[in-house]
C-alpha cells in the first residue's frame, strides 16, 4: 500500500507530519512530495522539512493506492491551484482508491477537483469553509464516505490518521497500532 502526501509551503505541520508518522507505524508506504521545485517545505509555522521526492515526479499511479492533503490554509490553497493535484483526487477517485484530506484541504480543494458528489464530508469548522462544502458538510472529527476521509482540523489528525490505517490495513493494525502509541484505551 503506497500512499503520496502532497505538501505545499504553508501546510499544517501536525497534520501532515502525525498522520505521516502514524501511518509508517502501521506500515502503510508514504512518500511526501515537495509541490515546488525543491524538497524543503515550510509549514504554517515555521517548520521546515524534507520531503521524500518533488509532486511532478511522483510514482505512477498504478503504484499509488491514495493521496493525503494536509490543511494549514496557505498549503490548502497551494493545493487547490495545482493542476497536477487535481489530476491526482480525480484519477484516485476515478480508480476508487483513498482521497484523504483534513482541515481546510477538504473544503478548498476537494470542490475544485470535482470528486464530492453526494458524499459527506467535514472540514475546518470556519464558515467560509464549510459554506465551500455546502450540502456535503456534517460536523464531525472524522468522515468516511466511500473511497473519501476528511477530518475537521489540527485536533483531529489521530483520529484521521486512525481512520486512514482502518480503512487500509483494517481494525486490528488500527488498534494495535494506536495502542502501542497510547492514542487509545
Amino acid at each position: 500500500m503506497a500512499m503520496l502526501l502532497f505538501l505545499a509551503d504553508g501546510f499544517e505541520e501536525i497534520e501532515a507530519l502525525g498522520t505521516l508518522d502514524l501511518l509508517r507505524r502501521a506500515q502503510i508506504e508514504v512518500q511526501t512530495c515537495a509541490m515546488g521545485q525543491s524538497l524543503e517545505v515550510r509549514g504554517a509555522h515555521e517548520l521546515a522539512v524534507m520531503a521524500d521526492g518533488l509532486a511532478k515526479d511522483a510514482p505512477d499511479e498504478e503504484n499509488v493506492d491514495g493521496v493525503i492533503l494536509p490543511g494549514g490554509m496557505g498549503g490548502a490553497a497551494a493545493l487547490a491551484e495545482s493542476a497536477l493535484v487535481r489530476k491526482w483526487i480525480q484519477r484516485m477517485d476515478e480508480m476508487g482508491r483513498w482521497v484523504c484530506a483534513i482541515c481546510a484541504a477538504p473544503a478548498l480543494v476537494l470542490p475544485r477537483a470535482g470528486v464530492l458528489r453526494e458524499r459527506m464530508a467535514t472540514c475546518y469548522p470556519a464558515p467560509e469553509l464549510t459554506a465551500a462544502l455546502g450540502r456535503n458538510y456534517v460536523y464531525r472529527a472524522v468522515v468516511v464516505s466511500e473511497n473519501l476521509i476528511t477530518a475537521a482540523g489540527p485536533g483531529c489528525f489521530g483520529a484521521f490518521a486512525r481512520a486512514i490505517v482502518k480503512c487500509v490495513r483494517g481494525e486490528q493494525v488500527a488498534h494495535e497500532v494506536f495502542s502501542a502509541a497510547l492514542m487509545e484505551g
